[in-house]
């Protein structure tokens, strides 16, 4: 029984996250700024028009997806921490200890290189136009 006991408490340990501790973002709300629709079931594209007015497109790996789609502007960056560590614990997948510096990562990329999202001091209701995907008429 000791070995089981030693694989299962390991499983279900949660890091000690420091870094999220000092991030200078970590109380700021996350929202999306971008149109967006479903490409497939599991798979979503970034809708923006250039400076020429051409549609341009933009698919996103994995994590970047799951974040842009969490940016309700309803959570704080530290918050957010707590729904990814959630995540983790509910695919009984282990918890990475530098979740924080990857998740601030991501959302720093999503708002800087992308351009996707907003950070911002207060909750803030989506714009209709960023809550749900386009409707194709």
């Amino acid at each position: 029984m000791g070995i089981f006991k030693n694989i299962f408490k390991k499983n279900k340990s949660i890091p000690e996250f420091d870094f999220i501790e000092t991030y200078e973002h970590k109380d700021k709300y996350f929202s999306r700024i971008k149109k967006w629709n479903w490409i497939n079931s599991e798979q979503i594209s970034i809708l923006e028009k250039d400076e020429k007015g051409k549609i341009k497109m933009t698919t996103m790996d994995y994590w970047y997806q799951e974040m842009f789609l969490d940016a309700n502007g309803q959570i704080t960056i530290a918050e957010y921490l707590s729904v990814l560590v959630k995540q983790f614990q509910d695919s009984k997948m282990e918890i990475p200890t530098d979740l924080d510096k990857f998740m601030t990562e991501t959302l720093w990329s999503l708002k800087n290189d992308l351009k996707a999202i907003e950070f911002t001091d207060s909750r803030v209701q989506l714009k209709a136009e960023y809550k749900d995907p386009i409707v194709k008429s």
